[in-house]
Parts: structure tokens; sequence; C-alpha cells
């Protein structure tokens, strides 16, 4: 996740400094995910309509992990006795800031379908519309235990057809022309993760 925002991010010439913090605040967007229980993240086949709603609380579960409260924070590293330079640095910590925008809104859609908000257009901020992107890539690639994973011919033909209703377009744009860039990061880090799983590269 953090490799294809970053390379979507580079391809929209964003400054460095985002293009770094989107890289290491974006494998964090599934991190709410550790509030929703074994029975519904592992189920074989479709969610229930009761089960999509508890697992939409990933969201917001991850966001509150994430989200920090610079006051709260200033006290206590005013209680620490460090210097107020030094509390204000911490406490405006933009990681964490970025992790939680992400956490709650990559799944929000260009076209005001998604959730939690059913935000739409540049409403959604710039870093989840790169997110939500890359996550769906991922997803549509990789097997889960209710789905095949889809082939990269597949995969481009689903992705395309979103673009400007789940997608930004000009994001999708970007994906796009960083498509061999981020078939080459699959691949690689694929291989990789089979290597240390002590298993053959995957198909």
């Amino acid at each position: 996740m953090g490799c294809y925002s970053r390379v979507i991010a580079e391809a929209l010439e964003m400054e460095r400094d985002f293009v770094e913090t989107l890289f290491l605040t974006s494998p964090l967007h599934d991190i709410g995910k550790i509030g929703i229980p074994d029975r519904i993240l592992c189920k074989r086949g479709r969610l229930t309509s009761d089960e999509r709603e508890v697992m939409k609380r990933h969201c917001a579960i991850g966001a509150e992990i994430l989200r920090h409260d610079p006051q709260t924070m200033s006290a206590y590293l005013t209680w620490r006795g460090e210097s107020a330079d030094l509390r204000r640095r911490r406490a405006e910590n933009p990681i964490l800031g970025m992790a939680a925008s992400i956490a709650s809104t990559h799944h929000e859609r260009w076209d005001g379908s998604g959730y939690p908000a059913g935000s739409c257009g540049k409403d959604i901020p710039l870093e989840s519309r790169i997110v939500t992107l890359s996550d769906v890539y991922d997803a549509l690639r990789s097997e889960r235990p209710y789905k095949r994973a889809h082939s990269e011919s597949e995969t481009a033909e689903i992705m395309k057809s979103e673009a400007g209703r789940h997608f930004d377009p000009h994001i999708y744009a970007a994906f796009e022309r960083s498509s061999d860039a981020i078939q080459a990061i699959r691949a690689e880090l694929s291989d990789e993760i089979c290597c240390l799983a002590g298993v053959g590269s995957m198909p």
C-alpha cells in the first residue's frame, strides 16, 4: 500500500513531504479492523447487511486509534518537563494526522456513494483518494477468504470502469501512467513475502 500510494503521489508531482508522509501512513488505513470480530473479517462468502454495517465501523475505530488531541499531548509533555518548543513539535504530529484522515475516509467514493460520511469529489482528502485507489488495486489482485485474485488484465478493466465513480479521475490517470511501476512493485514484494513464508513465488 505504501509503495503503490507513493508512486501515484509522485506521478501527481506532489511535494516530497506529502509523498513521504503518505508512504508511512497509507499502510495504517485498515488498522481499525482490529476492532472487528474475526467471524466477519475471515468469513468465506458474502457478508449479510448487518455484518457489512459492523465492518464499516473499522473506519471510525481506526481514526479513533490514530487521532491524537494536541491539548492532551501538550499537557502530558508539560508534566514530563519537556521544553515548550518540543511540546509544540510533538503535539503537532503530521504522521498521526494524515493516518487518522486516511483511516476515517478511505472508503469514501468520488461520486458520494461511499461511507462513512458519503463525502464526494474534492471534499475527500487527497491522501484518501490516493489510498482508495491503491487499496482497491491491492484487493483485486490479492486472494481473500471470500474471493480469488483477479488477473492484471481483469483488474485493469475493473479499475478503468470505476474512474469518475469510485475514483478521482485525475488520480486514476496518474495510476494508469504508473502501471508498469506498480506492477513491478507487486511482483517484487509478492516474491519477497512468499520467500519469507518459505514457499515459492506467487503465480
